[in-house]
């Protein structure tokens, strides 16, 4: 079964979830309610092998820790999407002055992330894989999603392609997912 047939059968679960839920997160119970969330599963390896080494591939970074840069982008919103609208996704400079940087995602424990960016951002790690070899480049973008995605079938429907379009155009050959 392909991932689109699985979010035909998916979607009418989530929706049952998704009226079940939304109240009792209206009433402080988010535990609760995400407690039956019916999660989407898919089938297969969702990996490729590189066809050639890494020190000659291009790389992408992708992280879903919900970052904006400050005074130049709409920060994300902070909560999760519960129907209907694709994911936001911003686009981050790898040349990006690292003290515009701000975090919008609520949810996580942002300590470890202000102290060392790289955390779940590695620009810096990825900048010195390239320098020292290890891998061939990196593409000019990182793209970042909040990572509070609740309804699957618009990033699957219109995020993802959309980001498969952007790292093609990139000539992206590897991408490295940070989840937060």
């Amino acid at each position: 079964m392909s991932d689109a047939e699985r979010l035909e059968t998916w979607t009418p679960r989530y929706e049952e979830w998704r009226a079940r839920a939304l109240p009792m997160i209206g009433d402080g119970k988010t535990k609760e309610a995400f407690a039956s969330y019916p999660w989407f599963e898919t089938e297969g390896d969702p990996f490729a092998r590189l066809e050639k080494p890494a020190a000659e591939a291009r790389f992408a970074l992708i992280t879903t820790g919900g970052y904006s840069i400050a005074g130049e982008q709409e920060p994300m919103k902070p909560i999760p999407n519960f129907g209907g609208d694709a994911p936001q996704v911003r686009e981050i400079p790898l040349d990006v002055d690292r003290a515009k940087l701000e975090i919008n995602h609520p949810g996580y424990d942002h300590r470890f992330a202000k102290e060392d960016i790289n955390v779940n951002l590695p620009l810096d790690r990825l900048r010195e894989l390239a320098e020292a070899g290890e891998i061939g480049s990196v593409a000019p973008m990182t793209h970042v999603l909040m990572g509070l995605v609740v309804d699957v079938a618009p990033l699957l429907r219109a995020t993802i392609p959309h980001l498969i379009d952007r790292l093609r155009s990139d000539s992206v050959e590897a991408a490295l997912l940070v989840p937060s």
